[in-house]
C-alpha cells in the first residue's frame, strides 16, 4: 500500500494530529517517510474511528487505524513489548489521520 497524501498535520510539538477541526491550528508537514521508535500507549475512540495511540521518547503522539495495527502485528517481527522501531507514514481514512509502517517503495523513493 502506499499513499497519495502529500501534506500530514502535526502539532507544534511534531505530534501527528488524528483530526483537523475543533481550533487546532495544523503545521502542514510534507508526507515522507520518518523513522521512529514507538511505544503503543493504548486505544482510543473518536466520533468515527476507534485507534491505537503511540509515543515516542518524546512524548509526540501518532494514531493508527486498528487495520494497520493488524497488519504491523502480522508483518513485524521487531515487536518488543509495546515497542517498535521502523519507518512510518501518514495516511488518511475519511477525515482521520494515522500512521502506518512505510512500503519499500516508499523507502526507495526518499532516496
Amino acid at each position: 500500500m502506499s499513499t497519495k497524501l502529500t501534506k500530514a498535520p502535526f502539532t507544534e510539538r511534531g505530534a501527528l494530529m488524528d483530526y483537523v477541526g475543533y481550533g487546532a491550528t495544523p503545521e502542514w508537514r510534507d508526507n515522507t517517510p520518518f523513522r521512529a521508535t514507538l511505544t503503543v500507549e493504548g486505544i482510543e475512540r473518536g466520533r468515527s474511528a476507534a485507534r491505537f495511540i503511540w509515543k515516542d521518547s518524546e512524548a509526540r503522539t501518532f494514531p493508527m487505524f486498528m487495520t494497520d495495527m493488524v497488519a504491523l502485528l502480522k508483518a513485524t517481527p521487531n515487536v518488543d513489548r509495546g515497542t517498535v522501531d521502523g519507518w512510518w507514514m501518514v495516511q488518511k481514512r475519511g477525515q482521520n489521520y494515522g500512521i502506518r509502517p512505510a512500503t519499500e517503495t516508499e523507502l526507495a523513493a526518499r532516496a
